[in-house]
């Protein structure tokens, strides 16, 4: 039995939309496996209250990639929040999810739901910027008794893999003396590292997510691919402040990763 009280929220990332339906990417196409996952979301967890899009939705920025997820989030009828990656390019984005604005704060229950810009154009890299820090400063301090999640596209500690490791949070010292010092941060989800993982960082869990498309190979020193399945994250949070989380892998489809590619 579902309890009302209990806000459900699921998360997906790295999604490398084309121009096109047809677009691949490390011989996948993302749109199709994109939508497939939407599929597994709305067959399995109809009941969720949001869907957290954590960055890279466009393989390339493009308004055209970011009509194809809007046509299809709303096909399947999922409230959305998003933020943006390095790969997207964050005007455009606005732009182009007419439906669905940028909310860096929601409000469900007792719950609040910050989304944290990491993107810097040109750059592959994450980092917040003054402004990030102060949005998110005072929004914790604004409410110490609320208990907070935070999403974001680039994770802020190191995830064991060589290469991804250069491309965290520049300044993750700065964002991670913001969290300890509030104390009301319960849990961070990111995406860009293409791979599952959950880590203790700053007082509260850290979790990564698998991209909807290809995922990369865990603890690799160098750019590498794995053959592991697209999915996704669900998340639930309690009124009691309690929260859990898992990964839904999908399976029974066609996956054939190229695993030539040498980066992207």
């Amino acid at each position: 039995m579902i309890s009302r009280g209990v806000r459900h929220l699921v998360q997906i990332t790295d999604l490398h939309i084309g121009e096109t339906r047809d677009h691949r990417l490390a011989g996948i196409c993302t749109y199709d496996s994109f939508s497939k996952v939407l599929a597994d979301i709305t067959a399995r967890r109809d009941f969720a209250d949001m869907m957290m899009v954590t960055g890279d939705v466009a393989a390339e920025g493009k308004h055209s990639a970011y009509r194809l997820f809007s046509e299809q989030a709303q096909f399947f009828e999922i409230p959305y929040a998003w933020l943006p990656g390095n790969h997207d390019d964050f005007a455009v984005m606005q732009s182009g999810f007419i439906s669905s604005p940028y909310w860096p704060l929601l409000e469900l229950g007792a719950w609040r739901v910050l989304s944290l810009n990491t993107a810097i154009p040109g750059q592959v890299g994450g980092r917040l910027v003054d402004e990030e820090l102060m949005f998110l400063e005072q929004s914790l301090r604004a409410e110490p008794e609320s208990p907070f999640v935070i999403f974001m596209h680039h994770p802020p500690m190191p995830v064991g893999c060589e290469w991804l490791d250069k491309q965290r949070i520049a300044n993750a010292d700065d964002f991670e003396g913001i969290v300890r010092a509030a104390g009301n941060v319960k849990a961070l989800f990111t995406g860009h590292v293409h791979q599952e993982l959950s880590i203790q960082w700053a007082g509260c869990d850290v979790y990564t997510t698998p991209s909807t498309c290809f995922q990369f190979a865990a603890s690799s020193d160098d750019f590498a691919m794995s053959d592991g399945m697209p999915g996704y994250r669900w998340i639930d949070l309690h009124p009691d402040g309690q929260l859990l989380t898992g990964v839904r892998h999908l399976s029974d489809i066609e996956h054939k990763v190229d695993h030539g590619m040498a980066g992207y």
